[in-house]
């Protein structure tokens, strides 16, 4: 090997030496508030503290698509639902603002369908962490229901109930987003319009249990085209 070959060598690996010294560790923006939030935390531990027990928990829906089989009497939805809560656990100050976590490292709300308790979302994306303890999940769904029935001047209603599967109202205080549906990315369906939407809280109690529990029971009305 000429000299003048190895100095170019020896240049080179001098420089990347230098470089690679100069850069250090890579500190990325979410990396302290991630590591932060998630020591010690227990996502089998519900977020309802000494001073809060009851969790608010804020649920709605976003249509995407509707489907009637009126031989069947059923109704399918494809949404975008929508859950709100406040973690105190999930808390740092300074920056940054927001962080994203997976849905299988923290505690998540067990809202269900109650007639289709096992209904997956299509798509598990992440939550997004805001440093007041503030966060937002939006899955997608498929749902269907037979709680249809025929109203006057040809328009059908179907309902959807929503609610938590294990958790109380001493616990957890469901509450719909908004007074219906949200239509805003809806897709019409040729053979039905909808005519009207609807979101009611209620309270229950049921034989297995002395507590009440909330849910929301979601109605559409629909009518022939």
């Amino acid at each position: 090997m000429s000299s003048k070959l190895s100095a170019v060598l020896a240049l080179i690996c001098i420089l990347w030496i230098e470089n690679t010294n100069a850069r250090g560790t890579v500190h990325v923006r979410e990396d302290g508030a991630i590591a932060q939030v998630l020591k010690n935390y227990d996502k089998y531990a519900y977020p309802g503290t000494t001073e809060q027990p009851i969790v608010k928990v804020w649920h709605g829906l976003s249509l995407e698509k509707m489907d009637y089989v009126g031989r069947k009497s059923k109704m399918t939805i494809e949404v975008w639902f929508e859950l709100k809560w406040n973690d105190p656990r999930l808390t740092w100050s300074g920056t940054p603002a927001r962080i994203r976590l997976p849905m299988s490292v923290i505690w998540t709300p067990d809202v269900v369908l109650f007639a289709h308790p096992n209904t997956k979302p299509l798509f598990n994306p992440n939550v997004v962490a805001s440093r007041n303890g503030d966060v937002v999940l939006i899955p997608d769904a498929k749902y269907e229901t037979k709680n249809c029935t025929q109203k006057n001047d040809d328009v059908i209603e179907c309902k959807f109930k929503f609610g938590s599967w294990t958790y109380g109202a001493d616990e957890i205080d469901l509450q719909a987003i908004s007074p219906g549906m949200k239509l805003e990315t809806y897709t019409e369906n040729t053979e039905y319009q909808i005519v009207g939407t609807s979101a009611v809280r209620e309270a229950r109690k049921y034989d297995c249990c002395p507590e009440t529990y909330d849910d929301i029971v979601y109605t559409i009305q629909i009518k022939p085209r």
